[in-house]
């Protein structure tokens, strides 16, 4: 015969907590389920990967070593090159980018060969400018204008 192990009691001691809990949990659930979090792995639109590219490609394209010039111009030809529609719609998402740039929030670690340095990471900084809010607004606004010259793609 088994014996029982005494269960803890399930209530809270505050009436209610539990289904604030509850009710927040499913808040987040469905939050992350409308910005996007729900489709983790799914192909980009190709609208939004040449919006992002650009993005990305123009704060290459600003910084101040000759190799990461190059591929962020190269990169963004190729993407202009490619795209459907007006290419001026570009134009306030590179003022964005420009603008956030400016700010100098570059990423930056320890560098672990020159004790006592910095080491500036202008690939990881340029990627995550997408996320900033006045450069996701400028992207945003771009996607809609650009979405009908791409179609269903």
């Amino acid at each position: 015969m088994r014996s029982r192990v005494p269960r803890p009691e399930l209530r809270s001691q505050r009436p209610g907590c539990v289904t604030r809990l509850a009710l927040l949990l499913s808040a987040l659930a469905i939050a992350g389920q409308v910005n996007g979090a729900g489709t983790i792995g799914a192909p980009r639109p190709a609208v939004l990967r040449d919006v992002e590219g650009y993005a990305i490609a123009s704060c290459l394209a600003r910084q101040d070593r000759p190799y990461l010039m190059d591929q962020g111009d190269a990169w963004a030809s190729v993407i202009v090159q490619r795209m459907k529609g007006d290419v001026n719609v570009l134009a306030g998402l590179a003022e964005q980018v420009q603008a956030e740039s400016a700010r100098g929030r570059m990423a930056v670690i320890r560098d672990e060969a020159n004790p006592g340095k910095d080491k500036m990471l202008p690939v990881l900084y340029c990627s995550e400018i997408i996320d900033r809010p006045t450069v996701r607004a400028a992207i945003e606004k771009a996607v809609a204008a650009l979405a009908p010259s791409y179609g269903r793609e």
